[in-house]
C-alpha cells in the first residue's frame, strides 16, 4: 500500500465537491465573464466599428446598450472611443441573458447587482451549500487499507485513488480517507459481484452526466417561473423570501421525481431485458409467453 499512501499524500489537498442543482447559478447566467469590468491590462483595443463586428451587432446596438446603462462608455483617445475585451465579453453576456428570454431591464438589474461586488447568494441571503437534499449517512473516515477490504480486496491503485478524489468521492490525508458514505456502501456491493474499481467509477461518471442533464431541466424551470419574473421585477424585497423558498424547494423535489422516473426505466429495461433473452435461448417460443413480454410494468407499452 506504499503507493497508494504515497499518492494519497500528493493529493491530499483534494477538496471535496458538492452537487447541488442549483449551485453557482449565477455562473451559469453570466457564462462565466466578469461583468463588473474592474478596467485591468487591456489585451485589444476597438472602435465602436470593430467592437460591432466583433459582437455581430449593429453599432447602433451598442450605442443604444450604453444610453440604457449596460454599457460602460469607452475610454477617449481625443475624438475616437477605444473599446477593449472587457466591453466585448459585457456584450456577449449581454447577448446571453437576451437568448434567456431578459429584457434589457432585467439585465441592468443584474448586472448592477453583480457590479457592486454582490453574488445571488448575497442578494438572496443564501447559502448555497446548504440547499441540497438531505444528506444520508455522515462521510466514513478509515484507514486506505480497510478501504481496500470494502472492495472485495481489489487493488487500489494510485490512478484509481486520484480519479475518486477528482470525482468528489475521497479525501486522503495522512494515510486515512474520508469517503463519501453512500458510494462507499454502493460501491462495495458492486464489487461483491465481481465489478471491478474502474467500472464502477465509469458508471458513477456516465450517472453525473446524465444526472446534470435533468439538474439544468430543473434550473431551467426555477428560472422561467421563479427568477426571470423576480429580476423583471425589480428584484424587489418583499420578493425575495418567495425566490428562497422556490430555489430550497426545488432539490428535494427535483430527486424524488428524478426517482420515479429512474424506478420505471429500470423496470422497462429490465423488462426489455428478459423479453430478448427468451427469445435468444427460446426461438421457438416454447416457454412461457410472460417470459418472452417480460415483467412488465402495469400499463407500460409492449416492446417493439
Amino acid at each position: 500500500m506504499d503507493d497508494v499512501a504515497s499518492a494519497g499524500r500528493r493529493i491530499a489537498s483534494g477538496r471535496r465537491r458538492h452537487h447541488c442543482i442549483v449551485h453557482s447559478y449565477s455562473d451559469r447566467l453570466t457564462g462565466g465573464y466578469d461583468v463588473r469590468m474592474s478596467g485591468g491590462s487591456v489585451a485589444e483595443r476597438m472602435t465602436v466599428d470593430e467592437l460591432a463586428r466583433r459582437a455581430g451587432l449593429p453599432s447602433s446596438t451598442i450605442r443604444l446598450y450604453q444610453t440604457k446603462g449596460l454599457l460602460p462608455r469607452p475610454r477617449r483617445e481625443g475624438r475616437v472611443g477605444i473599446y477593449d475585451d472587457g466591453h466585448l465579453a459585457r456584450l456577449r453576456l449581454i447577448g446571453q441573458l437576451r437568448q434567456r428570454g431578459f429584457s434589457l431591464a432585467g439585465i441592468k438589474h443584474l448586472i448592477e447587482t453583480w457590479q457592486a461586488g454582490q453574488t445571488l447568494d448575497d442578494l438572496l441571503g443564501l447559502d448555497t451549500e446548504g440547499i441540497v437534499v438531505a444528506a444520508g449517512s455522515p462521510p466514513a473516515r478509515l484507514p486506505l487499507e480497510q478501504l481496500t477490504a470494502r472492495f472485495a480486496g481489489q487493488r487500489l491503485t494510485p490512478d484509481i485513488l486520484q480519479r475518486t478524489v477528482r470525482l468528489g468521492l475521497v479525501t486522503v490525508d495522512d494515510g486515512s480517507v474520508t469517503c463519501d458514505a453512500e458510494f462507499l456502501e454502493f460501491g462495495a456491493q458492486l464489487a461483491a459481484l465481481g465489478v471491478d474499481l474502474d467500472e464502477i467509477l465509469d458508471e458513477w461518471e456516465a450517472l453525473l452526466a446524465s444526472t446534470a442533464s435533468s439538474a439544468r431541466r430543473f434550473v431551467g424551470v426555477f428560472e422561467r417561473h421563479v427568477w426571470r419574473p423576480f429580476v423583471e421585477a425589480g428584484m424587489p424585497a418583499d420578493q425575495v423570501d418567495m425566490v428562497t423558498d422556490a430555489l430550497r424547494r426545488l432539490a428535494p423535489v427535483a430527486q424524488a421525481v428524478t426517482a420515479v422516473a429512474l424506478r420505471i426505466a429500470l423496470q422497462d429495461a429490465a423488462a426489455a431485458f428478459v423479453a430478448e433473452q427468451a427469445r435468444r435461448f427460446d426461438p421457438e417460443g416454447a416457454l412461457p409467453p410472460a417470459l418472452h413480454q417480460g415483467a412488465a410494468r402495469p400499463n407500460a407499452r409492449p416492446s417493439s
